[in-house]
């Protein structure tokens, strides 16, 4: 495996079969190179765990399906209606009290054209076709060829239509599954017009078609699908792996340790980095309804769609990619650790999985030496350190502070009694995973 020159410098190919070999197990090794350059990550291939031995059944591997017929999907012409229209969809919800809410939620989209990928379950046939978009006051429908009935499955928090993300259910021909969407987004780039001989720069917006595996209840049904969970965990795990070998091999100093590299903290577990995406994109509702099945989810989600999973998601707060980073923080993290070289641009820095995972590290670093500087380097020890860590990281550094000043050493039973609300439920869905080892 061929992992290319970086800054300079190159990561041999030794320490990358090495690395993937103690993270991937008794896994076959990624079978096309993997090419990292700039801190991006391009998974090409990935180990045919999984595959189906029945014949009398299923004569495929769902990870073969999902990529069939990906020219075809792309070419599919999509497109983004002109007017914004407002709509309502439930929301499930449950207070401090542990009663259920619910609410009303206004929201907005375009209507749109899109292409869609299906798959016969019975048969294997995978076929393309274009839908669109209706937005009424009542919420979005998908609007079929003939011969087609599709409707958008509502999940337990309440959310149905959730642009690229969306969950669908084929009525109409049976034995049909959704298995990817090609989605239409706006996007701005920039280009040159010559005026009066002079080159000016303009900024526009396009719509462009990505191709991305929405969440389907075909993943839950069939076993040979668990494949999706396992591939999403071993790609979570190697992303963290590289996050950490390229924070070492560029010499990036710890905070926290000052005569220590951050990569060689033993404080800063990889565990705490793999269990991130799961804690940013799975919902709380639904954590606490099915945890197992929430969290299964987002590996599904991540196995499926790998370096492309929530590379575009952002939240009302401006916290985009799938470890949810936020501006103002990713440009601390990049001018507190020059030599980290982390992306410039923001959007583009939080959608890389490996550029972003680097950046989680440095914040937990630096929040960890926060940390040590009020509470002493025993606080490493602390068993709780993983929560004291993700709490700084869901929320300002300061709510933690103030919860463990107030708990630290007094016969209070939760130290994090002092927490925001929303931190609340981080926690919840943290010691979870912590307690059932996932991922």
């Amino acid at each position: 495996m061929e992992i290319k020159k970086i800054s300079g410098k190159t990561i041999s190919l030794f320490v990358s079969v090495l690395l993937i070999s103690i993270f991937l197990g008794s896994c076959a090794l990624i079978s096309n190179a993997l090419p990292i350059k700039n801190t991006e990550i391009s998974v090409k291939s990935l180990p045919n765990v999984g595959q189906n031995t029945d014949p009398r059944e299923y004569q495929w591997n769902i990870l073969d399906k999902l990529s069939e017929k990906d020219d075809e999907l792309a070419k599919v012409p999509v497109s983004i209606g002109p007017k914004e229209i407002i709509y309502y969809e439930n929301r499930r919800s449950f207070l401090k009290t542990g009663a259920e809410s619910m609410t009303r939620k206004r929201l907005s989209d375009k209507e749109r054209v899109l292409g869609l990928k299906l798959l016969n379950v019975k048969t294997g046939k995978v076929e393309i076709i274009k839908v669109s978009t209706k937005v009424t006051s009542d919420g979005v429908i998908i609007v079929s060829p003939d011969g087609y009935k599709i409707e958008i499955v509502e999940r337990m928090n309440g959310i149905k239509w959730n642009l690229w993300n969306t969950s669908y259910r084929v009525t109409s021909p049976e034995n049909m599954v959704v298995i990817k969407n090609n989605f239409p987004r706006e996007e701005k780039v920039t280009t040159t017009r010559i005026i009066k001989g002079k080159p000016k720069k303009e900024t526009k917006k396009v719509v462009i078609g990505s191709l991305y595996v929405p969440y389907s209840e075909y993943f839950e049904q069939k076993e040979e699908n668990k494949v999706l969970i396992k591939v999403g965990s071993d790609y979570d795990k190697y992303v963290v792996t590289v996050a950490f070998s390229l924070l070492r091999e560029r010499n990036v100093i710890s905070k926290a340790f000052p005569g220590e590299l951050v990569a060689d903290l033993k404080a800063l577990s990889p565990k705490f980095f793999e269990r991130l995406p799961l804690l940013e994109q799975g919902d709380l509702t639904e954590f606490m309804l099915e945890p197992r099945k929430t969290a299964e989810r987002a590996l599904t989600i991540l196995g499926a769609n790998r370096e492309n999973s929530w590379k575009y998601t952002c939240n009302r707060a401006d916290a985009c990619g799938w470890i949810q980073f936020t501006p103002g923080t990713y440009s601390y993290m990049r001018q507190s650790y020059p030599l980290a070289k982390l992306m410039s641009n923001f959007e583009e820095g939080a959608g890389n999985h490996v550029n972003s995972m680097m950046a989680a590290i440095l914040l937990h670093d630096s929040n960890l030496a926060n940390l040590v500087k009020r509470y002493g380097e025993n606080i490493v020890n602390d068993p709780r350190l993983e929560e004291y860590l993700a709490a700084s990281y869901n929320g300002s550094p300061r709510w933690v502070w103030n919860s463990l000043d107030a708990t630290l050493g007094k016969s209070v039973g939760d130290w994090t009694k002092y927490l925001k609300t929303e931190t609340h439920g981080f926690m919840f869905k943290l010691r979870y995973l912590v307690e059932n080892n996932l991922p």
